[in-house]
């Protein structure tokens, strides 16, 4: 099914953005330190450090950057950690938000948005969070919801080629910093 563009992307900003610089420190600590060996150092030891430090990089943009809410005129779509699950208009019973963010679909299933996730800053000023992603689904909803939605879909989500070019990208700097070392 093809959902077109989505009308509205929702992020956390803070989460989001603190996600990305922590990625790209990693990224850069890890160039850093692949590109000037320590002596001795072969490609085993770089082999090491790609194996520790690819994994805890990629986990750490999974679990801020990579969690976001699209609204589309077919449904929403909702990434979180490692799941996507894809809610079209005829299947949301309901969008509830209080300490957190949660779709309920006409069977019953609750599904809860990463991106509207409880944190202490946000309950603070209200849940300002939760009640913007609430409104702004429940703005772009259509009333009456169309009828061929094709019920709720989830799928694992795991960025394999995001990690696999990752990797790449460590393997080829470790490759040069032995050459220039």
């Amino acid at each position: 099914m093809n959902r077109g563009r989505a009308a509205v992307v929702l992020r956390r900003k803070f989460d989001s953005t603190f996600s990305w610089v922590v990625t790209l420190g990693a990224l850069g600590t890890s160039t850093y330190v692949l590109l000037n060996p320590f002596p001795g150092n072969g490609f085993g030891h770089q082999l090491e450090f790609i194996a520790i430090m690819a994994p805890l990089t990629w986990f750490m943009w999974m679990v801020g950057a990579h969690s976001v809410v699209e609204v589309h005129d077919s449904g929403v779509l909702v990434v979180n950690w490692f799941r996507r699950y894809w809610v079209p208009w005829a299947e949301l019973a309901s969008v509830e938000a209080t300490r957190e963010v949660a779709l309920v679909t006409t069977s019953g299933q609750r599904i809860n948005v990463a991106v509207g996730a409880f944190s202490a800053a946000s309950s603070l000023r209200g849940s300002r969070v939760q009640s913007r992603i609430r409104e702004a689904i429940e703005q772009h909803r259509p009333h009456p919801a169309p009828s061929d939605g094709g019920g709720v879909r989830r799928s694992l989500d795991l960025a394999p080629w995001h990690f696999a070019g990752m990797v790449a990208f460590l393997l080829v700097v470790a490759w040069i910093g032995l050459w220039l070392g």
